[in-house]
């Protein structure tokens, strides 16, 4: 339960029980949920458009339409997405609630609720006040009748601000559905469930206001619906928090009392962090102890971790006490990548043509190995059925001297999970000496491989155009600058010929961009020549590999199994249940 964010850090950490939403406030609907108003108007079907109700932008009535059109298979479409990566956007999830009670689906939205990590306070709160949004409105303008007929002078600003006000909920109200006593006894049987660790966990994270308002709404007993923890509510609704208990000491943490309080009390290592620089070494071996999850410790190990023999032991002996190591494959690769430098002293930045010393000293992070055995079980989960022959080309020129490591690292993991022939360009193209099969010999590529040299992207196509051999998948790993062709060719040029004389294979760019809302230069070309090349971005000075699930989920989505996934889905929602369904899409291991 504690210490499962690193969002604190901006390592992608996405914190926890409030969904992916973090600890921002649940503000009102007109602050913080895209009206349906300003949704773009577009026919969907659950039939042919499945993935877009999750990452596009589907109002509310469309998410309504297409439960009522096929529950099992919009479900099943959200749990697939889910368990490959691919981020369920937060309007989509909003929406989904909020449908679904206003279907009187307490099934669908109970087995949302049960995926806390989706579907936390921020959602829960706002999809109550989508649907409640009737109710706002005669409100409002019962407000605005009175304030016309007054005979005292009103303010046009008061005026202004209530119609206003009417507007935007205008906008925002479904054409379905209220806040009913069903859906609000829905809810507080939701937050009777709730831990008193989990409650803690608000107390210490989220502002209170969320909460006061949802008690408003749903008319919450202190004592009945928090049985966990009965000082909670009245704690949001300004009383203290009792003088023995966590939230209080942590809310009088410092850096001088630090280790202390982690003496008394388990602190979440989220909360704990800020006052790192003040951590004793018993310290830090006590957080790696109480820590619930082995994620927290690997993902903050520089913090804890590092020239600390202790915890390194303590991680060591949690591993082989059979404590699973949950970190996706790209939060695992970072790790990995990160421990590997430090145990063989390698320099954050090489130079092309630079020769790297490297000398192992065995008592760092002397887990490493353990942790290797979870990656290459994590790769061997991942299945990516993209049409074969498929070729990765990776892009090592100069430009990419951020990123390189990222972006070997992207190759060589889609080289490995694709069984893919590998090349590298920067003015010229060149093989590696060998493909790597494992996370150690994609590490390894990552350690020797160095950025220099021209951006000549035409230089990966041009040997399979010259030999005129058949390649059906292509994915491009670059940050798109071309700079120059190759043989008077530029790869939108040279792509168009291989496309016309050998074969219309499917491009897929990995793109390093600098702004993340941009489509880059090549793709761009590409476009203009009426090619569609689906894409993935990544920062190009944050090169971010916690994404890499992201992209990994994105790719299976566009394969040729998906369907076959959301079929198999489908059968085991009508088998298990809807609810066992959601529980068993382990994502918590997102949120490390």
């Amino acid at each position: 339960m504690r210490g499962r964010g690193r969002g604190g850090r901006g390592r992608g950490g996405r914190g926890r029980r409030g969904g992916r939403s973090g600890s921002h406030s649940a503000s009102a609907p007109t602050e913080g949920t895209s009206s349906d108003s300003q949704v773009e108007v577009k026919e969907l079907s659950v039939d042919t458009d499945l993935q877009a109700f999750f990452v596009g932008n589907a109002s509310v009535a469309q998410h309504y339409a297409a439960q009522n059109q096929n529950t099992q298979r919009y479900a099943a479409g959200m749990a697939v997405l889910q368990k490959n990566g691919v981020e369920i956007v937060q309007n989509a999830r909003i929406r989904a609630l909020a449908a679904a009670w206003a279907r009187k689906d307490f099934d669908l939205s109970n087995a949302f609720l049960k995926d806390r990590d989706n579907f936390g306070l921020v959602e829960v709160l706002k999809a109550l006040q989508l649907i409640d949004s009737g109710r706002q409105i005669r409100a409002k303008e019962k407000q605005l009748r009175i304030l016309q007929i007054s005979t005292n002078k009103v303010s046009p600003k008061t005026m202004g601000k209530l119609k206003s006000d009417i507007d935007n909920l205008n906008a925002l109200k479904p054409p379905f559905g209220t806040a009913s006593g069903a859906v609000c006894k829905h809810i507080r049987r939701w937050v009777q469930t709730f831990t008193t660790e989990e409650l803690e966990f608000y107390s210490l994270y989220f502002p209170k206001q969320p909460w006061q308002k949802l008690a408003d709404l749903c008319h919450f007993n202190p004592e009945k619906d928090f049985p966990a923890l009965t000082w909670f509510l009245p704690y949001c609704f300004g009383k203290d928090a009792p003088e023995g208990s966590m939230t209080y000491r942590c809310q009088h943490l410092t850096t001088e009392n630090i280790n202390e309080v982690i003496k008394e009390f388990p602190i979440p290592y989220s909360l704990a962090k800020q006052h790192k620089d003040g951590f004793t070494p018993e310290s830090k071996a006590r957080i790696a102890a109480y820590e619930p999850k082995l994620d927290t410790i690997l993902w903050y190990y520089e913090d804890i971790g590092q020239n600390c023999s202790d915890v390194d032991k303590i991680i060591a002996d949690r591993m082989k006490a059979g404590e699973e190591v949950k970190l996706q494959l790209g939060k695992l690769m970072d790790r990995l990548l990160m421990l590997k430098m430090y145990r063989e002293n390698i320099p954050s930045k090489l130079y092309y043509g630079q020769k790297l010393e490297r000398s192992v000293d065995e008592n760092k992070a002397p887990f490493i190995q353990q942790l290797a055995v979870y990656g290459n079980k994590r790769l061997k989960e991942i299945s990516l059925s993209l049409e074969a022959p498929i070729v990765v080309s990776g892009d090592a020129s100069g430009s990419m001297e951020i990123a390189i490591r990222t972006s070997v690292i992207i190759s060589g993991i889609l080289a490995a999970i694709c069984s893919a022939k590998l090349i590298f360009f920067n003015n010229d193209f060149r093989y590696p000496s060998s493909v790597p099969t494992n996370i150690e010999e994609v590490l390894e590529l990552a350690i020797e491989t160095k950025a220099g040299g021209g951006t000549s992207p035409a230089a990966s196509l041009w040997p399979y155009y010259e030999k005129k051999e058949v390649i059906k998948t292509f994915i491009m790993v670059t940050d798109e600058e071309e700079n120059s062709g190759y043989k008077n060719h530029r790869f939108a040029e040279l792509y168009q010929k291989y496309y016309d004389e050998v074969y219309p294979m499917r491009l897929v760019f990995v793109s390093f961009l600098r702004d993340q809302h941009a489509e880059g230069q090549m793709v761009r070309e590409l476009k203009s020549k009426g090619h569609n090349p689906l894409q993935v971005k990544f920062h190009q000075t944050q090169p971010d590999l916690t994404k890499l699930d992201k992209m990994f989920g994105t790719l299976s989505s566009e394969s040729l199994t998906f369907e076959e996934e959301v079929t198999a889905m489908e059968s085991s929602i009508r088998d298990q249940g809807l609810a066992n369904v959601f529980q068993k899409v382990d994502l918590s291991s997102q949120s490390k």
